[in-house]
C-alpha cells in the first residue's frame, strides 16, 4: 500500500487511485456530513483510468459543434457542450457528455453523437438497448441522423439537441 498525503491533508492509497478521492468528493459536494454513508470508506471513491487534465487538453483542441439539455432525469437543467467528431455518451467522468447522477446510463459508451464536419450531418449511435430517438428505439446497426431539437432518451435521461453547426454554420467556414 502506498499511502500519501495530498494537499489537503487526506490521506489515500496511491496504488489504487490516481488523485484524492476525498477532494473529489468536496468538488461536487460530497462530504461525511452528506453522503449516505457514515464512514469515510463507505464513500465512493471511483477514479476513472485517464486523468480529467488529459480529457479537457483534448477537449480544448476541438470546436463546439452543438449541444445536448437534460429535460427529464437527475441531471435536469443540465446543459453539455458536443464537439467535431466524437462525442461519448456515459456516467464515466471520461465521457464526452457525463451523465454521472443518472443510474440508468452505462457507465462507458451508451451512445455516441457523431459530428462530421465534411458532410455538416450529426448522427447518433449505440451498443446499448434503452436509446431512443423522438419515442422510436435506436438499433446498433445504423446510425440516425440528428434534427433540431429532437428528444434523446437514454435509460430515464431525456435529452433535447441542439446544433450550432449544419447548413447555416460551420467552423471551416468562419
Amino acid at each position: 500500500m502506498n499511502l500519501i498525503k495530498c494537499p489537503n491533508g487526506h490521506f489515500y492509497n496511491a496504488d489504487k487511485l490516481q488523485t484524492c478521492p476525498h477532494c473529489a468528493n468536496e468538488k461536487i459536494h460530497i462530504t461525511n456530513d452528506t453522503a449516505p454513508a457514515t464512514k469515510q470508506k463507505d464513500i465512493d471513491t471511483y477514479v476513472p483510468d485517464n486523468k480529467l487534465a488529459d480529457t479537457y487538453s483534448q477537449m480544448s483542441k476541438r470546436l463546439v459543434s452543438g449541444w445536448l439539455v437534460c429535460i427529464a432525469g437527475n441531471m435536469k437543467g443540465d446543459c453539455f457542450s458536443l464537439y467535431t467528431g466524437n462525442n461519448h455518451i456515459g456516467r464515466d467522468t471520461s465521457m464526452n457528455v457525463m451523465l454521472f447522477k443518472e443510474p440508468t446510463v452505462s457507465r462507458n459508451n451508451h451512445a455516441l453523437i457523431h459530428y462530421d464536419t465534411d458532410t455538416a450531418v450529426f448522427t447518433l449511435t449505440t451498443q446499448c438497448n434503452g436509446v431512443l430517438l423522438n419515442h422510436v428505439p435506436v438499433t446498433a446497426k445504423q446510425p440516425v441522423t440528428l434534427s433540431h431539437h429532437d428528444h434523446i432518451q437514454i435509460g430515464d435521461c431525456i435529452l433535447i439537441f441542439i446544433p450550432l453547426c449544419g447548413p447555416d454554420f460551420n467552423w471551416s467556414e468562419s
